[in-house]
């Protein structure tokens, strides 16, 4: 009996894999916040126009979303980043998971993340048709908004979407979650590649380059699910780097 006690009160190994660490919340929080922090700079040195022309669609979306509660809702996301830092950080010690943040794996997260998005990139390079990036920008422009797409497009599309859906399916379908997982990636690509052809800037539809977006959104919806929303960010990003690179020296 006393056996079985001390057994019950043993505390929980902690987890110190980088398999698992990286793809956590808690280090994906920490990991995005240095690009969260460039992508606001890089807004708030623009002028007013150029602010209005450059800020990424889905971040745009969500500060509309939030103005909707007044002059709190200008700040939200700052305060949705901080107080979800917050929640992770408590989810992950009371998991009895590492909550020291290792160097070292921050750095094998950014490498994986330029790996992921270079295999996306020579993925969608065998496609007829490359997904290109807004020309008629500065440099400048054009970074700022690739951060800013690898960012807010896969917390809307990836984080929100897939959590949301799974809830959605698993109520009403009474699911498995691996199911309703499989499912709500789908959807969420679904969503992510219509999403570019909505609104004043929107792209005109081309039925080929939707399908090739959506393909896009199963990638990186799929890269989410196993590793995590900041390698999948980062993955997102160095493929707007890549197709950013080759527009400027072309």
């Amino acid at each position: 009996m006393k056996e079985d006690q001390k057994e019950s009160y043993r505390p929980a190994i902690r987890s110190t894999s980088y398999w698992q660490l990286s793809r956590s919340p808690f280090y994906s929080f920490v990991f995005t916040l240095p690009f969260f922090a460039l992508y606001e700079i890089a807004t708030l040195t623009l002028n007013e126009d150029q602010l209005f022309h450059i800020r990424n669609g889905a971040d745009v979306l969500l500060r509309q979303f939030f103005a909707i509660f007044g002059d709190f809702g200008i700040h939200a996301l700052n305060i949705v980043f901080i107080v979800g830092f917050v929640v992770s950080f408590l989810l992950q010690k009371n998991r009895r998971q590492m909550t020291a943040v290792r160097g070292s794996y921050l750095m094998q997260m950014f490498t994986e993340g330029l790996l992921w998005g270079g295999l996306l990139y020579a993925f969608m390079k065998l496609t007829p048709t490359l997904l290109s990036f807004p020309s008629g920008r500065s440099l400048i422009q054009q970074i700022t908004l690739a951060v800013g797409a690898g960012l807010y497009e896969e917390f809307l599309f990836r984080v929100v979407a897939i959590f949301l859906l799974i809830a959605v399916i698993g109520a009403i379908l009474k699911w498995e979650r691996r199911w309703c997982t499989f499912t709500a990636v789908i959807i969420s690509a679904f969503l992510f590649s219509s999403f570019h052809y909505i609104g004043d800037f929107g792209e005109i539809f081309i039925l080929r380059t939707f399908l090739l977006r959506t393909l896009a959104g199963l990638f990186l919806g799929t890269v989410y699910v196993f590793r995590g929303f900041g390698i999948t960010a980062l993955a997102h990003m160095s493929y707007d780097f890549i197709v950013v690179s080759i527009i400027t020296t072309v």
